[in-house]
């Protein structure tokens, strides 16, 4: 294994909380960060602390720690991904939310004419969210927002290793991006870590 997810849900809140459940999704997202470091790394906890710079980083013992970390909240979840494989990109969205937007929004036409032409089972899901969950990882990867068209234009191009991960239990999906096939295991609430398949994108053309 050289990535753990950690996956957490905080209840639904009021209409009138929303503020605080952003903050508490906030401290949540670096509370699982943190645990995730110091599980992956098998060291305390203690070691371990947070530069809430943008985008965060991990700190061992202080110093910028070896490791890539990415954290992504949607509704009431929050995920944080930590891994050996830098830099790291990870999205999570509810996909039983309403699509807010038109599919061809996301795309450049060399894009639609790419992903028009994939076997439907070679994607995750709902095509909508497939492409969305996918360029919010590569914006991230990329330390980067992805509106432009000069950036959207590389879903069928990537030369980095990019997967998605379903949840239909949970009506989740997951995109990752890393510089390599990552190897990874899942941990929800309390339960143990279970390895998980992640569906490698098309759009990758290398191995893993």
């Amino acid at each position: 294994m050289n990535t753990l997810i950690l996956l957490e849900r905080l209840p639904e809140p009021l209409p009138e909380e929303a503020q605080a459940q952003r903050e508490a999704l906030k401290t949540l997202g670096r509370q699982l960060a943190l645990q995730a470091a110091s599980q992956l790394m098998s060291l305390p906890l203690r070691h371990f602390s947070m530069d809430s710079s943008k985008p965060p980083c991990l700190l061992l013992e202080g110093a910028p720690a070896p490791l890539g970390l990415s954290i992504s909240h949607s509704g009431p979840w929050v995920a944080a991904a930590v891994s050996v494989c830098r830099p790291l990109g990870l999205d999570i969205e509810q996909t039983t939310a309403p699509a807010p937007a038109a599919l061809g929004e996301l795309l450049a036409a060399d894009e639609s004419a790419w992903l028009a032409a994939q076997p439907a089972i070679t994607l995750p899901g709902e095509p909508f969210w497939a492409v969305w969950t996918l360029k919010e990882a590569l914006g991230k990867y990329h330390g980067r927002r992805w509106e432009t068209p000069q950036q959207t234009r590389y879903i069928h191009q990537i030369d980095h290793y990019a997967a998605h991960l379903a949840l239909p239990e949970h009506g989740l999906l997951l995109a990752i991006s890393a510089p390599a096939p990552l190897d990874c295991k899942l941990q929800y609430a309390s339960q143990p870590a279970q390895r998980v398949a992640l569906q490698r994108w098309p759009g990758y053309a290398g191995k893993g």
